[in-house]
């Protein structure tokens, strides 16, 4: 089969922000052989490539992409027990809920969350005290030179929100092999639906975002005395999986609530959302975001890392 390799497709539908420009090439991979295919035509005329999941977590240039989008779709899965062999173009809630059908646990933490298993082992996605670092036995994924190879836990360098696959752009995540372990299946099932729910609760999922634009602060870096000056930060401290407040207190604490550029706003409803509220361009949401990182670094001398990946910037 001939690979569809489309031209000047935008890339806004296919993101959760709604927003961004066209891709100059773009295709859809549903398998390990289309993903190869589409690697070949990037190189054989010279185009940088960037591998589109479910379009969550990113913020496309108002000008596209020069290059070519494969958007990894493979998402078939085999199960030996407690492991399950996944394609990455799986989305993640799936993946969830296929492991909570089988009575599997250990990726119950990811409920609600938007996206595909691919992003989730790249970025290192976590929730709740649990981590995609935790349940990786070894990535199938290919190189920048076209090889297929395979990675174990501990060479995929998982950190806070991040691994190997997301210092090193170019290598192609292809499939995860995800080890599970045995729980109760109702009480999993009760666990997803409450998260899920929980998110909905607190999060603005009527706007387009690209989920939460910043890192949580890590605990060692935050001066003291800011817990004198705001007490309830104490109690806002979480194990994510080591000591964090989330950013989203400090965007609060700096009034950036409802601030808006353009048709960009930080939400009200969990400030380190700054959503799409009114057809707004990348520009207006970058513009947003270093305003905040300003705000942040004047107010409490803390240097704001965006977890949100730019696109064609």
């Amino acid at each position: 089969m001939i690979l569809d390799i489309q031209k000047n497709v935008p890339l806004s539908v296919y993101t959760t922000y709604k927003i961004g420009g066209s891709a100059r090439f773009f295709c859809d991979a549903q398998n390990e052989q289309e993903i190869i295919e589409a690697f070949a035509f990037a190189r054989r005329r010279g185009l940088p490539y960037f591998i589109l999941g479910g379009g969550s977590n990113i913020l496309v240039s108002d000008k596209g992409f020069d290059g070519l989008v494969i958007r990894v779709r493979n998402s078939g899965y085999k199960m030996e027990g407690e492991i399950i062999e996944a394609g990455v173009g799986m989305d993640l809630q799936n993946f969830v809920d296929i492991a909570i059908a089988s009575g599997l646990q250990g990726i119950e933490w990811a409920s609600g969350i938007p996206g595909t298993l691919g992003g989730a082992v790249r970025g290192n996605a976590g929730a709740f005290g649990g981590e995609m670092k935790d349940i990786v036995i070894s990535i199938r994924f290919m190189d920048r030179k076209g090889n297929i190879r395979v990675r174990n836990n501990e060479e995929c360098k998982f950190g806070y929100r991040t691994s190997v696959f997301k210092q090193m752009p170019g290598l192609v995540i292809i499939s995860a092999t995800i080890q599970l372990k045995r729980g109760d299946r109702k009480k999993l099932l009760k666990f997803s639906g409450d998260t899920i729910a929980l998110r909905a609760s607190r999060h603005p999922l009527e706007f387009g975002s690209c989920g939460s634009v910043f890192k949580a602060a890590e605990l060692k870096d935050i001066n003291p005395r800011h817990f004198e000056k705001y007490p309830r930060f104490k109690n806002l401290i979480k194990n994510d999986p080591f000591p964090v407040i989330p950013m989203a207190c400090f965007l609060d604490e700096a009034d950036l609530k409802n601030y808006r550029i353009g048709g960009a706003m930080v939400s009200d409803k969990h400030p380190n959302f700054f959503v799409n509220y009114d057809n707004a361009s990348a520009n207006d949401v970058v513009t947003l975001i270093s305003l905040a990182k300003q705000r942040i670094l004047h107010h409490f001398k803390i240097v704001a890392e965006e977890e949100v990946q730019y696109v064609g910037f």
